[in-house]
């Protein structure tokens, strides 16, 4: 197998100048050396700037520097317009990538040439470095036990329901450049949910790769996008969204456990709206109570977080993963 396909590489770039020399050295440090790394910086502060500048030189590096802060989803759609390669791999700032990583995503690819995109799991590090537990590696032992596996849209698409945005964070998503073309970009009206998104319609058109193996690795800290997701009621609006378009699609709604599914992913943001109140933000709790209302139902909804207390209590306790109801 020849080995010869440019890999374009997306890194965008919003201040954390602290920890973007990892993630584009990372790159630098690749096995597979055929790779063009595309910075796209949106506007970050100068210390960012300069470690940036530091790069500027590297003929594989081209680094693009937005006058106005775009947003992590438009400065990701501008970012792919400029590349040049055949397949494109997503690379958050905070995050880094393991030093085979794209040879051997990209060996998978070949070898299962019908796929356009790959997922995988990924290590999971804290601010210092420490290693953590990786939820990621814990779902995809079993949505696919296989070391690598091909689903097609029947299979991919409950998953989406059941487990949600199962590709878990932008880093390591990996696809091939003319698959982005036939199903468009990133929504670019939204802030946390657009990955999830923007899956669903690349897994209606495209049979998915899934590998068990890692090739990257990312970072949990305070201000990572993810974990700030849950203080925002925008990220609520936009997933109890993504639960109504996937409960409406025909491969899904007519399974029987969907309203669980459904059910189960809403309840948090339930949880989550009570919370809300209980400090004082009554407005946006109802704001996402009326959300639930036209989907779920806010009865439903109810009932259902109020079954999962004992089990959310369990796994609080014993720092475990939760599990979708089967």
């Amino acid at each position: 197998m020849v080995l010869d396909s440019l890999v374009s590489v997306i890194l965008p770039v919003y201040n954390r100048h602290k920890y973007l020399g990892l993630a584009i050295d990372s790159v630098l440090n690749q096995t597979y050396k055929n790779w063009e790394l595309i910075i796209a910086d949106d506007a970050s502060d100068i210390a960012t700037r300069e470690c940036l500048e530091t790069y500027s030189h590297h003929p594989q590096i081209k680094i693009n520097f937005n006058s106005t802060n775009l947003g992590l989803f438009p400065n990701l759609n501008k970012a792919i317009k400029q590349i040049s390669g055949t397949y494109i791999i997503l690379l958050c700032s905070d995050d880094f990538l393991l030093p085979e990583c794209l040879e051997t995503s990209i060996k998978l690819v070949q070898e299962y040439p019908d796929t356009g995109l790959l997922l995988s799991p990924v290590k999971v590090i804290d601010a210092e470095g420490n290693n953590l537990s990786s939820p990621a590696i814990y779902y995809y032992e079993r949505f696919a036990p296989q070391p690598s596996q091909v689903l097609n849209p029947h299979q991919t698409l409950p998953l989406l329901l059941q487990y949600g945005s199962i590709n878990g964070n932008l880093t390591g998503i990996f696809f091939k450049r003319e698959l982005y073309e036939q199903v468009g970009g990133f929504r670019e009206d939204w802030y946390h949910a657009a990955d999830w998104e923007w899956l669903y319609r690349a897994a209606s058109q495209s049979s998915l790769l899934i590998s068990n193996t890692p090739r990257a690795t990312i970072r949990s800290h305070s201000d990572q996008l993810s974990g700030v997701n849950f203080k925002n009621i925008s990220n609520s609006l936009e997933v109890i969204e993504m639960v109504r378009i996937l409960w409406k699609e025909p491969l899904i709604s007519k399974l029987d456990i969907a309203e669980k599914w459904a059910l189960h992913i809403m309840q948090f943001h339930l949880w989550f709206a009570i919370k809300m109140a209980l400090k004082g933000r009554c407005l946006e709790c109802l704001t996402i109570i009326k959300a639930i209302s036209k989907v779920t139902g806010f009865g439903n909804t109810l009932w259902a977080m109020l079954r999962w207390l004992p089990q959310r209590w369990q796994v609080y306790m014993q720092k475990s993963f939760p599990l979708p109801p089967a």
